[in-house]
């Protein structure tokens, strides 16, 4: 009998100051297909810092404005200073300051906003930025 090839889980980690923004996210990811998701949460970048450095995070979303932080501009580049490179993804209820223009700056992959957010939306993001990088026509014979 040949065992069911089963996918791997998605380790996520919400760092966001409102818990609500959990229970929000738990649910849009439910509808996502393609990636069977763990959604860890966390209120803090204290905590962010701590849970990625532990290690076996795949994809960070992290909301605008943190207490006491001002935003992401301060944030995410905390999360990169200890070593973390996996995707980390803005979510913000509001897209609209300049500074979101120069999000690549800090450390940020994408950024989306928080009403933008459904099962879709999560697929194409998880498709994007989980995929391995090389084409399956590479050949160490071109490198």
């Amino acid at each position: 009998m040949i065992p069911e090839k089963t996918s791997p889980k998605l380790r996520i980690l919400l760092i966001d100051d409102d818990p609500a923004e959990y229970t929000l996210l738990k649910r849009k990811l439910a509808r996502a297909e393609g990636a069977e998701i763990q959604l860890d949460y966390v209120a803090g970048i204290a905590e962010a810092v701590d849970c990625v450095k532990a290690g076996g995070v795949d994809m960070v979303f992290l909301d605008n404005r943190l207490i006491p932080n001002n935003d992401f501009r301060e944030t995410a580049p905390q999360l990169r200073g200890v070593g973390y490179v996996g995707p980390i993804g803005i979510i913000s209820s509001d897209l609209s300051g300049s500074y979101f223009e120069r999000f690549q700056e800090f450390g940020v992959d994408f950024r989306i906003g928080k009403d933008e957010i459904d099962g879709t939306a999560i697929s194409f993001i998880i498709a994007e930025y989980t995929r391995d990088q090389l084409s399956e026509n590479c050949a160490e014979d071109f490198l």
